[in-house]
């Protein structure tokens, strides 16, 4: 899952609902309709009105427009509470038109309608690339939509979702983890042990560190000392955060890169080449030396040999989606959980004392059994993705004509549940603004109430249906395994 969560951008949308409304949502079906009420016109949907040629853009210019100095989740707000639960937002260049949901139950119906192909529009100059590069970079899951993204997505599943393959991974997360710790040693304050400002660029190598053996059963080496800028670990390292920069100005800034080449699209098409062909090339390394080998006892299997049944193509293309998806996600939340436990004393007392039953020494490895033992930990990455979700909404495109809260929804319409403004609604989760690990706990009921009984569709950091986030196991694991040995 790719996340945009910046400060101003070219995107806004609402807050706290304080209206009243009738919710209908249905197929828009001649034969099998069941709207019981005159549903209005897509036109009529509440939103800032696009003026003629220079649509909401003046709006979102910063110093002048309405929402041009908010963070995204700040605009969000502005539109919930102007607007109410359905928002419509067009004129946003660079943007196709979309709707806004900021309430549980038209999210739920939302993903209800959507089918066994859900489908959501692709990262363009992502889709761009790959169809320009396409002897080297596979559509994937990152890309590809309907049938050919169903048949990918049923041939990676069972190799990327099943416990059993990441547990074959923790000791490998584990050995990545310590040699970070060995990192932070290194390069924190002798006086105050404080860690530089930069801590965050150690946690994206240590994330390309793992992906990368997990993915591509290859250690680059991102996390030894005074790295040389032509090493092929920093030039991946650079890439990696070259590709997130110009993706985010690409995709969400007034840019020209669709009418012709420009500047920034041909760095974007540079840092995808060293991803890309990095990856392709230790992907052809690791199938040559499994074929060598020959196979072993499935439960043994590592994540890229189950890959490899299904043929390099199906191996690569993962390994790229992997890289280009989870780095920067992973890296994020994990240094939130790490800020999130270091500013509360209070939880990181109770998390030291789980943490030292689960693991009694500094070398203790961190095994399958480990993670049956840290329900606290788990929980404080529960509640900071409750806070500060990888994603601040799920985005899909309709496949049929739909209607929801009495509203005439078209096919080909972009509609996104903001579940980071329905995780922070006190009407699901009481104290919203506080840091309570202990919501996702049971038992928790003298302290708060259990985050188990809020509504479902509040809380989804990792998305929902067939498309929910396809590395969440590994993802959690690398986080779990972190924390814990910090």
């Amino acid at each position: 899952m790719i996340s945009f969560n910046r400060g101003a951008m070219l995107m806004p949308a609402c807050a706290e609902q304080k209206h009243s409304y009738h919710t209908a949502a249905c197929i828009s079906n001649a034969k099998n309709s069941t709207v019981d009420i005159e549903a209005k016109s897509y036109k009529e949907i509440p939103g800032p009105k696009a003026y003629p040629i220079v649509g909401n853009l003046l709006r979102f210019l910063p110093k002048i427009g309405k929402y041009g100095d908010m963070a995204m989740d700040e605009s969000l707000l502005a539109f919930r509470d102007e607007f109410g639960p359905l928002v419509r937002l067009e004129g946003i260049p660079n943007r196709r038109p979309v709707i806004f949901l900021f309430d549980v139950d038209l999210c739920e119906k939302m993903y209800r309608l959507e089918g066994p192909w859900p489908s959501r529009v692709s990262i363009e100059c992502l889709r761009y690339y790959s169809e320009q590069n396409n002897d080297i970079r596979d559509h994937g899951l990152s890309v590809s939509q309907g049938q050919e993204w169903h048949d990918f997505r049923t041939r990676v599943n069972q190799p990327m979702m099943q416990p059993r393959t990441v547990r074959h991974h923790l000791t490998q997360i584990d050995s990545v983890t310590n040699e970070l710790l060995d990192r932070m040693v290194g390069i924190r304050d002798p006086h105050n042990l404080e860690l530089p400002a930069s801590f965050n660029n150690e946690l994206n190598k240590w994330s390309l560190e793992s992906i990368c053996l997990i993915a591509l059963d290859h250690r680059l080496g991102c996390l030894a000392d005074n790295l040389p800028q032509d090493s092929e670990a920093q030039r991946m390292i650079n890439a990696v955060h070259e590709m997130f920069e110009l993706m985010y100005q690409l995709e969400l800034l007034p840019n020209l890169w669709k009418y012709y080449n420009t500047r920034k699209l041909k760095r974007f098409f540079q840092a995808m080449d060293t991803l890309v062909k990095t990856g392709n090339k230790y992907i052809a390394a690791a199938m040559e030396r499994i074929k060598q080998q020959g196979p072993t006892e499935s439960n043994e299997q590592s994540m890229l040999e189950r890959l490899c049944k299904f043929g390099e193509k199906t191996a690569r293309a993962m390994a790229q989606d992997m890289l280009i998806a989870g780095v920067d996600t992973t890296a994020n939340s994990a240094g939130k959980t790490l800020y999130q436990i270091a500013t509360h004393p209070r939880v990181q007392e109770k998390l030291r004392a789980e943490v030292d039953a689960a693991l009694p020494s500094a070398d203790s490895p961190f095994t399958a059994n480990t993670l049956n033992e840290i329900p606290y930990l788990k929980a404080c990455i529960k509640e900071t993705l409750r806070l500060s979700p990888i994603a601040l909404g799920n985005l899909r495109t309709m496949n049929k004509d739909v209607i929801l809260a009495g509203y005439n929804i078209p096919k080909g319409m972009d509609v996104i549940a903001c579940h980071s403004i329905l995780s922070m609604d006190e009407k699901h989760f009481p104290r919203p603004n506080e840091f309570i690990p202990e919501r996702w706990l049971k038992g928790c009921e003298d302290t708060v109430r259990p985050g188990k009984d809020a509504h479902p569709f509040a809380y989804m950091p990792f998305g929902f249906g067939p498309r929910t986030c396809i590395g969440r196991r590994f993802a959690e694991a690398e986080m779990e395994v972190l924390i814990a040995k910090v």
